[in-house]
């Protein structure tokens, strides 16, 4: 396999960023834990925030049907699913956007399904809605997750009139077959429930793995579904701040969220730089994805170097696996690694409190840096055991 120079940035050069990943932990930690790539910008987003630089264009946003249209020709290409441009609503961010959405469409008992171990900032955006999670946990989750069906339509029978969906997964890497997200509409619509499906990890989606888009599964998921959609994950610009809603024309949309409103809060430079991802940014992450690929594997083999006994569920999508170290015995492992090894990870619990004994590894990040980390945690739990 053979490296790509889009991840050699030195630790000097990490560490001058202001960004949280390294901007926020010691002089000495390695940071895997938030979703920030140590990656070189697109040079389609670099130019084209150069000439709004130049030009001094550091505005309000303007137009934004260049990028509405970018994105659905993107989908078009990646996953043969072709939304309108005017279907795709410019918001802030991911967060923003699904937490006005779901507090003009929750039912009257104000619950919101989730399903853990999931995403951590869901349980905020809920939260901010004036919400509460109603937890239907995944199910075998060792082996991947499967969304518990049965648990979603009790919760649903309940009152539950929202479905906050994570796909593909995080933290478990997963992609959902288009028989999963089919079945779960189906549930939504007999229960008039909304579906909101995050989709932020979709243009990660490893090869071999198909992609599908919730609204593209069935009439079903068209008529209860809307979908999250952001440039921010896949091509490192989360602190640009631009997010896209995406809905079919059947599908529900509540009344009080105005698209010409809602445009003016995301960032200028968030939907310049998103339009120029989604339009010539597409070798960049084609080179970003292969990186992951061959970083997934090269992980299963330092853990078994390094590490033998702990559990790895390699990623389907995106640059986040999933570590179970209970074989080892140890009860917190991202404390432990961060005060021997100097290594900073994703606690389970975050993402579900039954999940203690397990971590996210960010493995976004250059082959050498990832050898490094993988041979620190290695060393101090050698250690820890003599």
């Amino acid at each position: 396999m053979t490296a790509t120079p889009l991840f050699d940035l030195t630790d000097v050069q990490l560490r001058s960023r202001a960004s949280v990943k390294w901007g926020t932990v010691g002089s000495e930690v390695i940071p895997a834990w938030v979703a920030e790539m140590d990656v070189k910008i697109a040079p389609a987003i670099t130019q084209r925030l150069q000439q709004a630089l130049d030009a001094h264009d550091t505005g309000y946003p303007g137009e934004v049907a260049g990028l509405q249209s970018a994105f659905a020709r993107f989908a078009a290409d990646r996953w043969t699913w072709s939304p309108r441009p005017e279907d795709v609503t410019v918001h802030v961010d991911v967060a923003s956007a699904s937490a006005t959405v779901m507090s003009h469409l929750a039912g009257s008992d104000r619950g919101v399904v989730i399903m853990p171990p999931v995403y951590n900032n869901f349980y905020t955006w809920v939260e901010h809605a004036g919400l509460h999670p109603v937890e239907v946990p995944l199910l075998d989750v060792a082996t991947g997750g499967r969304m518990d069906l049965q648990g979603v339509r009790q919760a649903l029978e309940d009152g539950t009139r929202i479905i906050l969906l994570c796909s593909p997964q995080n933290p478990l890497g997963r992609v959902y077959t288009g028989e999963e997200l089919a079945a779960l509409a189906e549930l939504a619509a007999e229960h008039h429930a909304t579906v909101i499906s995050d989709e932020i990890h979709a243009p990660l989606v490893h090869s071999g793995v198909e992609f599908v888009p919730y609204l593209t599964v069935s009439d079903a998921a068209r008529t209860t579904g809307i979908a999250v959609h952001s440039a921010s994950k896949s091509w490192n610009i989360a602190g640009l701040k631009c997010g896209l809603l995406v809905r079919s024309p059947q599908g529900p949309w509540p009344e009080q969220v105005d698209p010409a409103i809602t445009q003016t809060e995301a960032g200028h430079w968030g939907v310049l730089a998103a339009e120029a991802a989604f339009q010539d940014g597409t070798e960049w992450l084609d080179e970003v994805v292969q990186h992951f690929e061959d970083q997934s594997q090269h992980l299963v083999a330092l853990l078994e170097k390094h590490l033998p006994g702990v559990r790895c569920l390699p990623p389907q999508a995106s640059f986040l696996a999933w570590l179970d170290f209970s074989p080892l015995g140890l009860e917190d492992p991202a404390q432990f690694f961060l005060d021997h090894a100097q290594v900073m990870l994703s606690p389970g619990e975050i993402f579900d409190p039954s999940c203690r004994g397990r971590v996210r590894l960010n493995i976004g990040t250059s082959r050498e840096r990832l050898e490094r980390i993988i041979a620190a945690m290695g060393t101090a739990w050698a250690d820890h055991r003599n």
